[in-house]
């Protein structure tokens, strides 16, 4: 089952698969979110390991017409299959950070206001 936000990228024309994937400790029951051909899953898994050979923060590996970014660190990964040469290139990276990004940053605290304390008239009025 694929998550609204991968799915997001995936509705872009020009942009075929799409792989979420919480790699660390702490995520250890979380499976890969996938959305789209399910015909190069394997190869995006593949490049996932690349990465991890190449000890690099991405990688892009170009299989024919298409190519595939994977980028993250050792704690979330995400891979996107696109087709070379489409308009959609230029917003790929961007794309890819964007789903990097922590899903529900924690909002910041804002302290809640004093009570208000009813004003006492002076008896002398």
């Amino acid at each position: 089952m694929a998550n609204s936000r991968i799915e997001r990228v995936l509705r872009h024309d020009g942009i075929l698969a799409v792989l979420d994937w919480y790699t660390d400790p702490a995520h250890a029951a979380t499976q890969p979110q996938w959305a789209g051909d399910d015909a190069w899953r394997d190869v995006v898994l593949e490049a996932v390991k690349l990465r991890r050979t190449a000890d690099q923060p991405s990688v892009r590996v170009l299989i024919g017409d298409h190519a595939v970014l994977v980028s993250g660190d050792e704690k979330h990964v995400v891979g996107v299959v696109f087709i070379k040469g489409h308009p959609v290139v230029k917003s790929v990276v961007r794309m890819v950070r964007q789903l990097l990004r922590p899903a529900n940053p924690a909002p910041a605290s804002t302290p809640s206001p004093a009570p208000a304390t009813p004003l006492s008239t002076p008896s002398s009025l």
